[in-house]
């Protein structure tokens, strides 16, 4: 089931977000940009509470929260799913922490309906096709360094963390994945819960075949990640 528990349901998919029951549970939210710049957001962020306009693209969100966030072709973050559980909220409230943009938003809920979840279905395939890329670029990409990563000296560092300095080719497989088999359930419950209105989506047909040769690859030259 690609659908939030009812505890992160409760937190922060109701209409406007409550920051003060927030900050009661999660320390980082303080630090967190309130203010909404959603005439901004990224085109690839998935609907939802949560969204990004243009971050930095050191690469720290992917570290942090590499089942929510990931990034474009120049690395800046995208939430490509919202947090569905209490660790993928901590993780992602993480990646927008570090984030020196300022970036992450939170005022989601107010700005999407029907009618605009609609038309940013009806662009998936597109999305698709460029995520794919995306996943296929991560995998040519040598062991070391991964974009997040810059070395001085002998040493390599990672934006803000010290994460692994490698590609990270597992966060586009499971974004992947999630438009695959999650996406429609998801945003059809996210449009119920917003507006009380029951919506099926048009299927979205997309050929994924290409995508069953990457991950291929994937499991091939990434067996300890699969």
């Amino acid at each position: 089931m690609f659908l939030p528990e009812l505890q992160i349901e409760k937190l922060i998919f109701q209409p406007q977000l409550d920051f003060n029951a927030l900050e009661l549970k999660l320390d980082l939210v303080k630090h967190l940009n309130k203010d909404g710049d959603f005439t901004n957001i990224n085109w690839l962020n998935t609907p939802g509470p949560i969204y990004t306009t243009f971050t930095d693209n050191c690469g720290t969100g992917q570290v942090e929260a590499i089942d929510n966030v990931s990034g474009d072709e120049d690395y800046h973050e995208v939430i490509f799913k919202q947090p569905f559980n209490e660790k993928e909220l901590d993780e992602t409230l993480s990646a927008a922490l570090c984030d020196p943009f300022g970036s992450y938003y939170f005022d989601g809920n107010l700005n999407w309906n029907a009618d605009s979840v609609l038309n940013w279905w009806n662009r998936s395939e597109e999305r698709a096709s460029y995520i794919m890329a995306r996943y296929k670029d991560e995998l040519e990409l040598p062991e070391q360094p991964h974009i997040s990563h810059w070395k001085i000296g002998d040493k390599v560092f990672a934006g803000q963390l010290f994460g692994p300095p490698r590609p990270m080719p597992e966060n586009y497989k499971t974004w992947l994945d999630f438009y695959q088999f999650g996406l429609k359930q998801y945003l059809e419950w996210y449009i119920q819960k917003l507006q009380n209105l029951q919506i099926s989506l048009p299927i979205f047909k997309y050929d994924w075949k290409y995508k069953l040769e990457l991950d291929k690859l994937y499991k091939l030259n990434f067996p300890k990640k699969v």
